[in-house]
């Protein structure tokens, strides 16, 4: 109905019967247009909606469905039904296009419709680096330090807090952020937001060491193969909410180290499902990129080692009596010059390319045995396109690949005066997903592993497909890590 009144209302406009042409025709100007129409009655009102008809040829242009790849086999879920009390399975791909509509249901939302002046992916990355919406996702946080074995020290912040919500058995989010961010990133405070004052949820950010104002008490820093801290925070998390079920989501170099992590776990791995977006997934493949591009040479690149250092020279102090260079660190430009004289040094790599070989998750995308969701968007200019490794998803029964082609890195702004971001939608629906396929306390459901059913060939296949270095005296598979004293 609403096609026909609008198709009924551009005819009498061209006719010159619209109401708009009797208050045009009260001025003096406006009476002559009335007269200029009606010898030319085609002109004007194409001059006039000819803006609106290019603006909305361009909305067509720059809307971005959702697009889904996946395993053709996926791994079968055991849910339960806490009216009836009984278990039972359903698809995994099946159940996730059932209760995440805003990733198959357009008009729910599964097209990403980018904001008219930021289409590009350079400016939505722009945006998203330079805007953080200070007055926007206030979060609460209850800090929490915990020290390393070696002296070291990260940070968890929790939201909210236990004097609002005391330890309980409520799922429970672990977010782990991008270079050099930490808990007050807009990305992550307006997730939270969602998860906790609107589902009643219970998230914790792992602040990398020296990342959001955390202290550096040894010599070491983070890195993107570098799984041990998250490994003893997750390990502390599960002892002080013993009932909770645990899932994760990584951003950026973030996403990059949990992939990481879940890949050396195996089936054996505490969180119950995981999330990754903005994933670099290939460092050397994303190295190679910034060298290579105008922007990524002259703009990424230096903005990223610029805050690298920052971070290095507020801690300088700690690298006097190491083979580190401060000098040396200071005449660095690029992510690659950073990493080169101080990353692959802390640990113990033998030249840049070396560590950003063996740091890239990529690798260990087929040994990852939890369900995982996996969120890129095309036009992203750090952690590009060609670098995802979209047979491996695709190869692992546990995977979902959500790709659109708009949203720059960690942007997808939409909205034209007033911003959100497109994928806090979709991603706390895959969150409340997997919190609710059982939402029992830890003591009163199954082991994790049994959660998933009719993996035993899917494993045997993944067992002959997989590239990396294997431990076969471990039931679950999981990756070696390289051995190295730090």
């Amino acid at each position: 109905m609403s096609f026909n009144m609008d198709l009924e209302t551009v005819q009498q406009f061209v006719l010159g019967q619209h109401p708009t042409w009797e208050v045009l025709n009260n001025t003096e100007t406006g009476a002559k247009i009335l007269v200029y129409h009606q010898e030319k009655p085609l002109v004007i009102p194409l001059l006039i909606l000819l803006p609106f008809l290019l603006i909305a040829l361009f909305r067509m242009y720059t809307n971005s469905p959702v697009v889904l790849s996946y395993n053709k086999k996926p791994v079968s879920i055991n849910l339960y039904d806490p009216k009836t009390g009984k278990m039972y399975q359903e698809n995994y791909i099946d159940y996730i296009k059932r209760k995440c509509p805003s990733l198959v249901d357009r008009s729910k939302g599964a097209v990403f419709k980018p904001t008219l002046w930021m289409t590009s992916g350079h400016l939505q990355t722009a945006y998203a680096a330079y805007i953080n919406f200070t007055t926007r996702y206030l979060i609460d946080y209850q800090r929490e330090l915990l020290s390393t074995p070696d002296g070291g020290t990260v940070s968890i912040d929790w939201a909210p807090s236990f004097e609002k919500k005391p330890v309980d058995d409520t799922p429970t989010l672990v977010i782990l952020h991008g270079l050099t961010g930490g808990s007050y990133e807009s990305y992550i405070r307006s997730l939270i937001e969602v998860l906790t004052q609107e589902h009643g949820y219970r998230c914790v950010v792992f602040n990398a060491r020296a990342c959001a104002d955390t202290d550096l008490t040894s010599a070491q820093l983070y890195c993107g193969s570098w799984t041990d801290d998250l490994r003893m925070v997750v390990k502390h998390i599960r002892k002080t909410l013993p009932e909770a079920k645990l899932m994760s989501i990584g951003f950026s170099l973030g996403s990059n180290i949990l992939m990481n992590y879940m890949g050396e776990e195996g089936d054996q791995c505490e969180f119950m499902g995981a999330i990754s977006v903005g994933n670099p997934y290939d460092l050397m493949g994303t190295c190679y990129n910034m060298e290579r591009g105008f922007l990524g040479h002259n703009l990424y690149s230096p903005a990223m080692g610029g805050n690298l250092k920052r971070i290095f020279f507020k801690h300088a102090k700690m690298f006097e009596n190491t083979d580190i260079d401060i000098e040396d660190v200071r005449r660095g430009v690029t992510i690659r010059d950073f990493d080169d004289r101080v990353t692959r040094k802390i640990f113990k790599y033998r030249t840049v390319h070396e560590y950003y070989r063996m740091a890239s998750c990529c690798q260990r995308i087929l040994d990852i045995k939890r369900p995982f969701l996996c969120l890129s968007a095309l036009d992203d200019p750090i952690a590009i396109a060609e670098c995802i490794p979209r047979d491996e998803i695709k190869g692992n029964p546990f995977g979902l690949l959500v790709t659109t082609a708009r949203g720059g890195h960690l942007g997808w702004f939409e909205g034209f005066f007033s911003q959100d971001r497109w994928c806090t939608k979709p991603l706390s629906e895959y969150c409340i997903a997997m919190f609710e396929a059982d939402p029992r306390p830890v003591s009163d459901s199954p082991s994790i592993k049994s959660l998933y059913a009719n993996i035993g060939a899917q494993e045997d296949d993944l067992a002959n497909q997989s590239h990396t270095v294997r431990d076969l005296s471990t039931a679950g598979g999981a990756t070696i890590k390289p051995v190295r004293s730090l």
